[in-house]
């Protein structure tokens, strides 16, 4: 008996999500098509067409699995130490990590989200990076209540403003043109102090 009959349908459909993703990935919203998502999930389009119906209800289901806007607890967070420089560069090498792992989805997906609906377009931004956003929001209020930095800037602004520095850092790092002088975690570490610094509270003159 065949691989493919031993599969069960949630099996199929696993293979399916993940085949699109990758699919996606590689070729863009517009350029991935039915036949190559079911020859790279080894089925056949009509077992695509089973489990999804459209190729639209398919791309819903690939954003609900690798970027739903609830996702379950993420167990991978690093533990938090007390210390805010190395707790704030340990959620930033996770968030790191995150941005590079799904670095080929996101860009097909935010480069091509408007031709599919703005319905997406919350969880592709928002929903694979809440758990360690919420946690970097709630260690920088923590932080700022604390007294260890300025209560003028929120913990989501300051969340937004890092995440970005780092996503900028994932983008350049993975355009073969581009070159620097120095590593990913110099730049981590420049970015957080760079952002804590500017952050802190003013100092009161003697």
């Amino acid at each position: 008996m065949s691989a493919k009959r031993l599969s069960s349908p949630t099996d199929t459909r696993q293979r399916l999500l993940a085949a699109a993703a990758r699919v996606y990935g590689r070729a863009g919203l517009k350029g991935a098509t039915t036949r190559a998502i079911a020859e790279e999930a080894g089925v056949n389009e009509v077992t695509l067409f089973r489990h999804f119906q459209t190729k639209e209800r398919l791309l819903a289901a690939v954003v609900g699995e690798n970027f739903s806007a609830t996702p379950a607890i993420d167990a991978t967070l690093p533990t938090l130490t007390g210390a805010l420089r190395s707790d704030v560069l340990a959620l930033a090498r996770h968030y790191e990590t995150l941005f590079t792992e799904n670095l080929p989805l996101i860009r097909a997906m935010l480069g091509e989200i408007h031709h599919h609906g703005r319905q997406h377009e919350k969880h592709v931004v928002s929903g694979v990076f809440r758990p360690v956003k919420e946690a970097l929001i709630a260690r920088l209020d923590a932080a700022r209540t604390s007294g260890e930095l300025h209560s003028e800037f929120s913990g989501e602004l300051l969340s937004d403003l890092f995440s970005g520095m780092i996503f900028t850092e994932v983008l350049r790092r993975t355009t073969k043109s581009v070159k620097s002088s120095y590593s990913a975690s110099a730049y981590l570490e420049a970015a957080t102090d760079l952002m804590l610094r500017g952050a802190a509270p003013e100092r009161r003159k003697s």
